[in-house]
């Protein structure tokens, strides 16, 4: 399997699961696109999709193949960039995955001065929820990552932000705004409109709920922080997440939040790559300028 043409081609029906649209992405006849994965198969030993019709499916040594696949590709890039920064140390791209979060409050101020060190880099960023930049990281798509620890993987490399605090985010009109505390009894009865549950703050909050003696039940669960926001604006129920994602609206008095009761609801912030990696300066240095960044957005909220 040392045809990179072919690997190329599998990739694409692979992630498109369809011969013609595959064909139209590489700009190749679908009988082209059908011959070279006859053939990748042939020397494979064994069939790479099981075709039912015009739906195929990745069989499971496709599966496996496609991970090798995309690992091949992502290790070609990373040599080409490498080869390139070598032949112009003063040009370069780095990309970087966060979750919305950190994309909206962190990041703005990094890029900024990072674009000043160095003005013939580039960046690309791409908003991903932890769990999906670590992978992203493993499969060699991002160089970097701002995600929020939860358990760590040996095969990533990780580099401290802050340490945050989470906390409940409810309308001014809520009794626990009013009583300016979180009535513990009352955890169990409240409907919760929580980010993805994939990410490490969905867990955080149903762990805490659960040892509260009020498991999660009906929640209603969105992608988007502003979303959140607003639902929780509206009296739709209540959340959990850092003061400073928030801001804006506490300080406009259009959201309350508070601290929960009994122990903290702490998380920590982290730069990760892969490890064995040997991180380029341009690389340390938007490490340091996002910690940098991270650490005065979360300064008011800790010198209150």
């Amino acid at each position: 399997m040392d045809d990179v043409h072919q690997l190329r081609i599998f990739q694409a029906v692979a992630q498109q699961l369809s011969f013609t649209r595959a064909a139209e992405t590489l700009r190749l006849t679908q009988s082209a696109v059908s011959h070279q994965i006859s053939a990748l198969e042939k020397h494979a030993g064994c069939p790479l999709f099981t075709r039912a019709g015009r739906t195929i499916t990745l069989t499971d040594p496709g599966r496996v193949l496609l991970a090798h696949t995309q690992r091949v590709f992502a290790a070609l890039e990373e040599m080409r960039q490498a080869v390139a920064t070598a032949a112009r140390p003063d040009l370069g791209r780095i990309r970087i995955g966060a979750p919305a979060t950190a994309c909206q409050f962190i990041l703005p101020a990094a890029v900024r001065e990072f674009a000043e060190s160095y003005p013939g880099w580039n960046l690309a960023i791409t908003p991903a929820d932890s769990p999906q930049a670590g992978q992203m990281i493993l499969d060699g798509r991002l160089d970097l990552g701002i995600i929020l620890c939860g358990p760590k993987s040996r095969q990533l490399s990780y580099e401290p932000l802050l340490e945050d605090e989470l906390g409940f985010l409810v309308n001014p009109l809520h009794p626990w705004a009013r009583e300016k505390k979180v009535d513990k009894a009352d955890l169990g009865r409240q409907h919760y409109v929580l980010y993805s549950r994939q990410s490490v703050t969905f867990h955080i909050a149903e762990t805490y709920l659960a040892r509260s003696g009020a498991p999660l039940g009906a929640y209603t669960e969105l992608g988007s922080m502003e979303a959140i926001k607003e639902l929780v604006k509206l009296g739709l129920g209540v959340t959990v997440l850092a003061r400073w994602a928030a801001r804006r609206e506490v300080q406009a008095g259009e959201l309350v939040w508070l601290r929960p009761p009994g122990t903290k609801l702490l998380c920590t912030w982290c730069i990760a790559w892969k490890t064995g990696r040997e991180l380029r300066a341009a690389e340390h240095t938007l490490s340091s300028l996002c910690r940098s960044s991270a650490r005065e957005l979360t300064a008011p909220a800790r010198g209150r």
